[in-house]
């Protein structure tokens, strides 16, 4: 896994662990985890790379492509988020996440 994230990967990865998409049970689609956002190719390239990198797990549901993150992930994904806090205003309510 590598280190350094864009702040559309570190998006991701906080809007996951935000809703609790945890492995295997919860899962959310592609298309509804970036709909919406302006630079949708950015989204699109990072939701790539942390699947690429093993961050996100792809999971195929109901003909959807979908992604989660392993809960064997969860300490790390705290982590990260947590050392990024300061830098992008999105990053909210780690004490939420469990």
């Amino acid at each position: 896994m590598s280190c350094g994230f864009t702040k559309y990967e570190l998006f991701l990865i906080w809007k996951i662990a935000y809703m609790r998409r945890w492995c295997p049970r919860k899962h959310i689609s592609k298309r509804d985890l970036i709909k919406g956002k302006p630079c949708n190719d950015d989204y699109k390239k990072a939701l790539h790379r942390l699947v690429k990198d093993g961050y996100l797990q792809e999971y195929k549901s109901q003909g959807r492509n979908d992604v989660c993150l392993p809960k064997t992930h969860k300490a790390r994904v705290l982590e990260i988020l947590k050392e990024h806090e300061s830098e992008y205003d999105f990053i909210i309510g780690l004490e939420f996440i469990r």
